[in-house]
């Protein structure tokens, strides 16, 4: 990975290409008015191009950028400003003030609704084990303008960690945060989602194992829950409960740790 700026760039924004590169250890290179494939083929690298909207990513091998964009949770927001339900922070029991481990980042939709309900009072940290996938969303977050001050607010609140989420749980003491959360199904689903297209996300994050299950129960305080399949076998495995909806592909399920 090498990081660049767009083909017309200003000071400030090569200074903020500079931030990047430093920030996560990836060489800063001058675009000089090379093209990108020339910049591919000079260095073998994908290509980080940071411009005054923020940062995509072109793959060696591919010519499509990869950019962020939370399309999914700005749908979300709106229903919830509707005073509409959102399944997601019924299954966390989630409250202003609250606290919240996202042990699966992937494109963040999740932690900024989240972010959304806990507040300024709460707290949403988020890990992401697969590195490239952590700083487009990262990025993302801390740049992006929804053109909301409240959604803009929610998505600078949140914390990213490109961490394992099991070595991380281990580091943490009990009680750590209200609610531990988990969506197995974002490396099924990330293919076909608008926010970040063509990517294949490597599985970083590995099967969920009740080992992983012990630490999140130990870390929260109040309730571990996990997003999966309507059909999938380890709400059962794990010991969660189902909160089944009849209109759904996915259901979300939940250890009460509060007692």
């Amino acid at each position: 990975m090498i990081i660049t700026t767009g083909g017309r760039s200003d000071s400030p924004t090569i200074e903020y290409a500079g931030e990047i590169a430093a920030s996560y250890g990836h060489p800063y290179i001058a675009r000089r008015k090379k093209s990108i494939s020339a910049l591919k083929d000079e260095y073998q690298q994908d290509i980080t191009v940071v411009s005054r909207k923020g940062i995509s990513v072109i793959p060696l091998d591919k010519e499509t950028a990869m950019t962020f964009h939370p399309n999914m949770a700005m749908v979300r927001a709106r229903r919830l400003m509707n005073s509409e339900e959102d399944p997601f922070i019924s299954a966390l029991g989630l409250k202003t003030g609250m606290k919240l481990l996202d042990c699966t980042m992937g494109l963040a939709s999740d932690s900024i609704i989240a972010s959304l309900v806990a507040g300024s009072s709460g707290q949403v940290t988020a890990v992401e084990a697969d590195p490239l996938l952590h700083m487009i969303v990262s990025e993302g977050l801390r740049t992006y303008d929804a053109g909301n001050h409240e959604m803009n607010e929610a998505m600078r609140r949140i914390t990213t960690l490109h961490k394992n989420h099991f070595s991380y749980l281990e580091t943490l003491p009990d009680n750590a945060y209200d609610v531990v959360y988990f969506d197995p199904m974002f490396d099924e689903s990330i293919e076909a989602s608008d926010g970040i297209q063509n990517i294949h996300r490597q599985a970083h994050h590995g099967e969920l194992t009740l080992d992983i299950i012990h630490e999140a129960v130990r870390v929260a305080r109040h309730r571990v829950v996990m997003k999966d399949h309507w059909k999938s076998s380890r709400f059962s495995q794990l010991g969660f409960t189902q909160l089944k909806r009849k209109t759904s592909l996915f259901h979300y399920g939940y250890l009460d740790v509060s007692s």
